[in-house]
């Protein structure tokens, strides 16, 4: 059975974060075959970062873009890869020594279509393991499902490792930008429910990420729509299925609750922000309603001053 692998990571303005990526990769009991990277126009010193892994690893192709959007450079990263297996990362993250070794383990199926595993979350220097409780083989709508309704599993790409071949049947929605990874993981999923995934019940990803920088850049809208909603209008296209709109109802409840807290405490830029997100929930039909949730249709700004902070 081949089990070459090809991993892909776009990357923009983040030289720094890149070679902590790379260098948790070639720090792994096990390497992919091939490691492309795919500069999408960076104006830093991140090609010059990638250009000396590739000079030095021939294993390790730099490629670049025209500034185009993480959609382009994955699609663009698919088409040239040559291996029976796909890896999407990203660049600011890093990898357990053991994440190939193991999702290669996986691969024990000439019908498979890949593997899933569990991340970590990294928070201003908390780790937090996420890990699910599922057979050792999925299908494609139990992957479909826990992709809107477990944090374990979530939508993301790089805990993921697909059939080469499958990649070709669907590509990123490159005027989506966010919830891409949603959005493509459906349209596969959706196209090809009998699908069989192997599930690692092993936190192997580390996923990075910043309180401060997500609470000080609310910027939920282009223009007058909400960020989320162009992918999700595209995945009700797919699926007709509650999990869906709970998700979206959910994101819109948390985005409320952050634009609220940024009020209180003195920002009153985001009130247009709060009105949109207000506008949205009211289209939005859940399957359960809670208290707040109305409380954020009816009167946020009152409720955001009688609830504790």
């Amino acid at each position: 059975m081949n089990k070459t692998i090809t991993t892909i990571i776009p990357f923009f303005n983040c030289g720094t974060d890149l070679c902590q990526m790379l260098d948790s990769i070639l720090a792994g009991t096990v390497m992919p075959e091939e490691i492309l990277l795919i500069d999408d126009g960076s104006t830093d010193n991140s090609a010059a970062v990638a250009m000396e892994y590739s000079e030095k690893y021939p294993f390790i192709k730099y490629i670049h873009q025209e500034h185009a959007g993480v959609s382009t450079a994955r699609n663009l990263g698919a088409k040239y890869a040559t291996s029976h297996w796909i890896s999407f990362l990203d660049a600011d993250d890093y990898l357990e020594k053991n994440f190939y070794e193991s999702m290669k383990s996986g691969l024990n199926d000439e019908n498979q279509a890949g593997c899933v595993c569990g991340y970590f979350t990294e928070v201003d220097g908390v780790t937090t393991a996420y890990t699910g409780s599922y057979e050792e083989v999925i299908d494609s709508f139990t992957l479909l499902k826990a992709m809107f309704t477990d944090d374990n599993v979530r939508g993301f790409l790089f805990t993921r490792l697909f059939r080469a071949e499958l990649l070709k049947e669907a590509s990123f929605n490159t005027a989506i930008s966010m919830c891409e990874d949603l959005l493509f993981q459906t349209t596969l999923l959706s196209r090809n429910p009998n699908l069989k995934f192997t599930y690692i019940n092993l936190p192997l990803y580390h996923y990075m990420q910043s309180s401060t920088s997500a609470t000080n850049n609310i910027n939920l809208f282009k223009g007058t729509v909400f960020k989320y909603k162009p992918a999700f209008d595209e995945i009700r296209n797919l699926i007709s299925e509650d999990f869906v709109e709970d998700s979206y109802n959910s994101i819109l409840e948390y985005s409320m609750y952050r634009l609220l807290k940024e009020y209180k405490n003195g920002n009153k830029e985001v009130l247009p922000q709060i009105r949109g997100v207000q506008t949205e929930l009211k289209n939005v039909h859940p399957s359960h309603s809670s208290k707040r949730r109305l409380a954020y249709i009816i009167a946020p700004i009152m409720y955001s001053h009688l609830s504790p902070s």
